[in-house]
């Protein structure tokens, strides 16, 4: 089998982005994010499929925990964050009811405990991929997202649907995932992140 040169390796990580709208430009070289296991993310996953079906179709249930990469994550690259992320220990993630807010729009699950994903969102951003503009949202506190694309008024309204009959709990966060979008914009695992000793 012949071994692909680097230009060609680098064209097939080029995306068609003609169709994104202009937000979703800045996803172009993926996010690091946290995916919970399969039993806390499937009935997240019905509810966003039920209530959002634009967000769920973009992405699964996830914590948002890094800006978007501002260049494409190369073997040096991934070394980096993995030498960065060996230093942060694995975690209990608690994870709560469903909250809406009367000023935007949005259905989330908040988790914590913050001041964790506060040291998880340090070390990481110290990581070269990340140099230049921080992004607004990494100050926003972690959470789970139901449903974004939707007025405060039905946010509300699902809210108080749901917030006696989602559960809450917790899982073991011992990994982040980096995800890239394809050329509709839906997000694909690419490479997984351990937290913690060497593995």
């Amino acid at each position: 089998m012949l071994a692909l040169s680097e230009e060609s390796m680098r064209e097939q990580n080029i995306v068609d982005m003609s169709s994104w709208e202009s937000w979703q430009r800045d996803y172009r070289f993926g996010v690091i994010l946290v995916m919970p296991p399969p039993h806390v993310a499937a009935p997240i996953d019905a509810l966003r499929q039920a209530h959002d079906p634009k967000s769920h179709a973009i992405c699964s249930a996830h914590i948002s925990v890094s800006d978007p990469l501002h260049r494409e994550l190369t073997d040096d690259a991934q070394k980096e964050i993995r030498e960065l992320l060996w230093t942060v220990e694995p975690f209990e993630v608690q994870y709560d009811k469903p909250t809406a807010s009367t000023r935007h729009p949005g259905v989330t699950c908040p988790v914590g405990p913050q001041e964790r994903f506060d040291e998880l969102k340090r070390v990481l951003h110290q990581a070269s991929v990340f140099e230049g503009a921080v992004s607004s949202r990494r100050a926003i506190r972690a959470h789970m997202t139901i449903a974004e694309f939707l007025t405060v008024e039905d946010s509300l309204r699902i809210c108080a649907d749901l917030v006696n009959t989602t559960p809450r709990g917790s899982f073991r966060c011992d990994r982040l995932e980096y995800i890239v979008p394809d050329t509709t914009f839906r997000f694909h695992r690419r490479e997984t992140f351990f937290l913690g000793i060497h593995r």
